[in-house]
């Protein structure tokens, strides 16, 4: 390093303070620059298209696909400023004295925008989206086990072919990009066009920021390396937080009433299960045919106009789970916590789940259980040759935990459900639906994505079976019992190509999810104001980042950050005018 300083010392700053001070001498300065400067991007002209390209495109989606070209003079202003900024990008680098420095750093800063380039591609194929925190935290937490279902699933071998492909293509043409001659940059048209470029790059990024800088400070003209590095830093942040949040103690946890009697409470907390491919909610395949009996009889709350707050887990999580929500000005772990809570107002807390542990990172699911009293996982963390372990694999888990039992018992059931791949969530006897069965508008697609709906569908029929199944554990007990999913799931809707769920592009599909809940015999007869509440409440439109409120009131316990406008069952309950999420308004853009 100190070798390149002195060289680049040598080579151009005393020439530079030597010849200041005479105007032929600088006027010589300048013009050995200039040329030094044109020779630069007339033998670089195709490593600064490159750069160009990979770094616009991705600028140019995330525009087109937010503003549907309402917005191209920001496109156009943001296409000259960077046409500008790749420009003075290449030509320091090129006046790097050192060859081999200078020829690492132009490798460096090819590849890696080849390679986000390509995972940016991969991520708006896949999921309509750019690479945000949610995709990178994702990433983070994510075991061998789970990363294998995940390129089995999204990227397959074709996927994984086309990666190999591209890094050999990369390098194929890296090899060759000084061989790449633009006819219009001759070095007469350089020393033209050169001032031109700069100048119009100088007034664009006046105008971006005068006129656009709403699409500044929203990131949305972040170039991939940025973007990704922005989005790394959330991420990292958050998994911080999830360790201050294991820190933390429960002791500031206040009960100012606590009136609670029921003896068992059961949250089964589900996973990727929207409502409308249940036939509960009126999908046309009879996949929960349990549910639907017991709701015949009277004894489910079916809520129907209930959604997330988010479309991926570990968001979901953030605020289902604490007394945070979507309005909130502080972090989420600043907040209260359903099992702190709990425990505070008397319950013995059990974390049952059949989700694994996400590596070294851990998850904000483990973060939780962490802090019950009794927490048992149907597999262990280290289980990589799992292939998939069902739901049922629970049912030992929920036995074990009702052979001692307190007085007062809070259930957290964490379920696969519908998670993909969706043939690995329910059992051979489960497979009732096939890709012929497909209902209109869907039954025309390919029989490969039908059979993925249909798969999904089994997955759905195996989640009735499970939920219904643990109802009936505590049919003879004093017990209320919750189902809901985290966010829902995406299934090749309304002609879209993708299937699935991403944090950054949430639709209408991953987050309207079900809500329902399920009373014993001997709670409806001990409450029967609170199961006529529950009922009375179905049709009021509701999301899970206020679930906390409906179950401190369902359960008379009551603490400074309780709020009955958020209970869904209080008198006082106020609906949102606006259910927000990622900047979407879901009433008035997807409803």
């Amino acid at each position: 390093m100190k070798k390149t300083s002195r060289i680049v010392y040598n080579s151009y700053i005393i020439p530079f303070l030597r010849e200041v001070g005479n105007l032929d001498a600088l006027k010589r300065f300048v013009l050995r620059a200039w040329a030094r400067g044109t020779h630069v991007v007339e033998h670089e002209a195709g490593l600064l298209l490159v750069l160009y390209l990979l770094n616009f495109a991705p600028i140019a989606w995330l525009n087109i696909h937010m503003y549907k070209g309402d917005q191209l003079g920001v496109l156009a202003a943001d296409a000259i400023f960077l046409l500008g900024g790749v420009l003075l990008y290449v030509l320091i680098l090129g006046f790097i004295p050192v060859r081999r420095l200078r020829r690492l750093l132009f490798a460096l800063s090819f590849f890696v925008s080849l390679l986000l380039g390509g995972v940016e591609f991969f991520s708006i194929v896949q999921y309509s989206s750019l690479i945000g925190a949610g995709i990178v935290t994702a990433v983070l937490q994510t075991n061998p086990r789970e990363a294998g279902e995940f390129i089995r699933m999204y990227v397959g071998w074709k996927g994984v072919a086309a990666a190999v492909l591209l890094v050999v293509a990369g390098v194929f043409a890296y090899r060759r990009l000084h061989l790449v001659k633009v006819p219009f940059l001759t070095r007469h048209h350089l020393s033209l066009s050169l001032p031109l470029v700069i100048v119009a790059a100088l007034i664009a990024g006046g105008v971006l920021w005068t006129r656009y800088y709403s699409f500044i400070i929203n990131d949305s003209l972040d170039v991939p390396v940025v973007r990704v590095g922005r989005a790394a830093t959330t991420s990292v942040e958050n998994i911080r937080a999830f360790e201050k949040l294991k820190e933390e103690a429960s002791s500031d946890v206040e009960v100012t009433e606590n009136k609670s009697d029921t003896p068992y409470v059961v949250f089964i907390l589900g996973e990727s299960t929207t409502r409308d491919r249940m036939h509960l909610y009126g999908y046309p395949l009879e996949n929960t045919p349990n549910l639907d009996e017991l709701s015949a009889k009277g004894e489910l709350a079916v809520f129907r106009d209930t959604i997330s707050p988010e479309a991926a887990t570990v968001a979901v999580l953030r605020k289902l789970l604490t007394f945070a929500d979507m309005d909130s000005s502080k972090p989420w772990y600043a907040y209260n916590n359903m099992i702190d809570t709990m425990k505070a107002a008397g319950y013995r807390t059990y974390w049952l789940s059949n989700q694994e542990s996400s590596g070294i990172w851990g998850n904000v699911a483990q973060l939780f259980a962490g802090r019950s009293d009794y927490s048992r996982f149907t597999r262990l963390r280290e289980s990589h040759e799992d292939n998939g372990i069902y739901d049922e694999a629970l049912f030992p888990l929920v036995d074990e935990a009702l052979q001692a039992p307190t007085e007062k018992n809070f259930y957290l059931i964490h379920l696969m459900g519908g998670h993909g791949l969706y043939y690995m969530r329910f059992p051979y006897i489960f497979s009732k639906f096939t890709a012929a069965d497909v209902p209109p508008p869907q039954d025309g697609l390919s029989e490969e994505k039908r059979t993925e709906i249909a798969q999904y569908a089994n997955a759905i029929y195996y989640n009735d079976f499970i939920v219904t199944s643990i109802m009936g554990k505590f049919a003879d007990k004093d017990a209320i019992v919750v189902y809901i999913p985290d966010h829902g799931e995406a299934l090749y809707d309304r002609g879209s190509t993708f299937s699935g769920h991403v944090e950054e592009h949430p639709t209408k599909e991953t987050l309207e999810v079900p809500m329902i809940f399920w009373a014993s015999p001997a709670y409806r007869a001990h409450h029967p104001e609170k199961w006529q509440a529950l009922k009375a409440a179905v049709d009021r439109p509701y999301m899970t980042d206020d679930f906390i409120h409906t179950l401190l009131d369902l359960l008379d316990i009551r603490t400074p950050e309780y709020d009955p406008r958020k209970s869904v069952i209080n008198p006082a309950f106020q609906p949102r005018a606006h259910r927000m999420v990622q900047g979407h308004d879901y009433d008035a853009e997807m409803k």
